[in-house]
């Protein structure tokens, strides 16, 4: 099953938002997703956006990298398609499936199949879309809570530093 034919939570823009929207997200100056979370916590700032391609299987989000970046948000993620966000795909759903593929023993480190190296259709890399607390908006493909990258600064003559991150 793709992360596409799961049901999904609506998701609003945070300039159109009305009292009881649920989940809100920011979007860029180009129309992509920043950050996402409940319209009661906008005032204190939202967490990163983390987008994942509706055709990764709910298998692959939960045994692959992607599933480190969940990390990111205690909302959920976004899930896109072709640039046009889905919805919310919710932190529960994702514990249910991983609760399912635990009790299978197919988690993490199962024995390689030949059909792993098939791409079947589009393929897409989740990222995670973080801003710094210099104001660099950054992409992740992977993160490590005990490892932050290294943000280059907002500027080309800032020095580096370790990827601090602003609530939006």
């Amino acid at each position: 099953m793709t992360l596409g034919e799961l049901t999904l939570a609506p998701v609003t823009p945070l300039s159109e938002a009305v009292a009881g929207s649920g989940y809100v997200m920011t979007v860029d100056e180009e129309g992509r997703p920043t950050a996402l979370g409940r319209l009661d916590d906008a005032d204190a700032g939202l967490p990163p956006a983390v987008l994942l391609p509706a055709p990764m299987t709910v298998s692959a989000l939960c045994t692959g990298g992607a599933l480190d970046l969940l990390a990111l948000n205690p909302y959920g993620a976004l899930v896109q398609d072709r640039g046009r966000t889905l919805g919310v795909l919710e932190r529960h759903t994702v514990s249910s499936y991983l609760v399912t593929l635990s009790a299978r023993g197919t988690l993490r480190s199962d024995t390689p199949s030949p059909s792993d190296a098939v791409l079947a259709g589009t393929y897409a890399t989740p990222v995670a879309r973080v801003v710094c607390h210099c104001g660099r908006l950054t992409t992740l493909t992977a993160y490590d809570p005990d490892f932050p990258p290294v943000c280059p600064g907002p500027v080309p003559e800032a020095a580096p530093h370790p990827l601090a991150i602003r609530a939006q």
